[in-house]
């Protein structure tokens, strides 16, 4: 009897959950929508808005310390660079990289190019011992380690001389989940060609050249003595090896070292990710594209889960799921649409 009252516990416990989860995201969606402000930080003396319970929890994650802090705007959707005013996260995050502007902002006058960016500044900020201890010299152990694992990688890389990968060092690597860059050279073993790019993303991923984005640049500086944004100023030394594998890298050394140079048109690039799973096509905005593939494999492990079963045994939902139209993917639709911003 005891075990019959767990289970049920247990099945209520995650019935509530589901709930809450509908309900935050159901108040995130309409928050979006009508760029309102719906989340208050629970700290005390600080009561700064936000539009996503998300947002909320990280910045409440992160130490509240006087002088620093989230720059506020008339609108969340203010870009702090320029003033201009737009219409929602995305379209925020799609001007920041047409522009190549830092739309976020600290209180101590740090700039960021995205919020997580910004927290994770904040993050480095805390009075406690350093997450992030080297584990090749004592130097930097205990109270001398490191706040943030970019700046561990960066000590590993440029002092130990060892290059690390994301692994290792607990590095984010979202900028390497939907784009995998390869060699530009058809005689090296790392060249891909266009056809690589509109296969499956899960098949890109397996065939991928190199497994780090510091690989694919450790590669392209040492074996083709080359780099992605080389400076445009005459004379200057910053090309081949030397020069940046980011646009706004090579911007801030323009304005820092070439102060009387004609202003920098920043490259056209695309500032949307289109789906290459079969079947699907869809064009999204990079910051939703991470939900949209987690709802591709979520909706493959259904199917796999459905076709281990005896026909017999399979729910008529499940049947219907995985055989085309059908109201549950509708509903998986309309919850991408609601939940997901797409």
């Amino acid at each position: 009897m005891a075990a019959v009252e767990g289970v049920r516990g247990t099945r209520t416990e995650s019935a509530d959950n589901s709930i809450l989860w509908i309900k935050e995201h159901g108040l995130d969606a309409h928050a979006k929508k009508e760029k309102h402000v719906a989340w208050t930080c629970s700290s005390t003396g600080c009561g700064q808005l936000f539009i996503t319970h998300l947002e909320r929890d990280a910045h409440e994650q992160t130490p509240h310390t006087n002088g620093h802090g989230r720059f506020t705007t008339p609108t969340p959707f203010d870009c702090v660079e320029c003033g201009e005013s737009v219409a929602s996260k995305p379209d925020l995050l799609r001007h920041a990289k047409e522009k190549q502007h830092q739309p976020y902002s600290c209180e101590c006058g740090a700039f960021f190019s995205r919020l997580d960016v910004l927290n994770r500044h904040l993050m480095s900020l805390g009075t406690d011992d350093p997450k992030y201890p080297c584990k090749y010299c004592r130097r930097h152990r205990g109270a001398n380690g490191f706040r943030r694992r970019d700046h561990l990688t960066q000590h590993i890389r440029n002092y130990h001389h060892l290059e690390m990968d994301d692994e290792s060092t607990g590095v984010s690597a979202s900028r390497f989940e939907l784009y995998f860059p390869v060699c530009t050279h058809s005689d090296c073993p790392q060249y891909r060609d266009e056809a690589f790019k509109t296969l499956p993303r899960s098949t890109q991923k397996t065939n991928k050249p190199f497994p780090t984005q510091s690989a694919y640049t450790k590669h392209m500086r040492e074996e083709h003595n080359e780099c992605a944004f080389p400076c445009d100023i005459q004379g200057c030394d910053r090309v081949g090896r030397r020069g940046y594998f980011r646009e706004k890298d090579m911007m801030k050394h323009r304005r820092g070292s070439h102060l009387d140079a004609p202003p920098y048109q920043p490259s056209e690039r695309d500032l949307k990710y289109r789906c290459t799973e079969p079947g699907c096509g869809a064009l999204l905005d990079p910051s939703s594209a991470r939900d949209h593939h987690a709802m591709h494999r979520y909706k493959e492990s259904n199917r796999e889960a459905a076709l281990k079963k005896p026909l017999s045994s399979t729910p008529q939902e499940v049947v219907e799921f995985i055989g085309g139209s059908n109201d549950l993917n509708m509903a998986m639709n309309f919850g991408n649409q609601v939940y997901f911003g797409y």
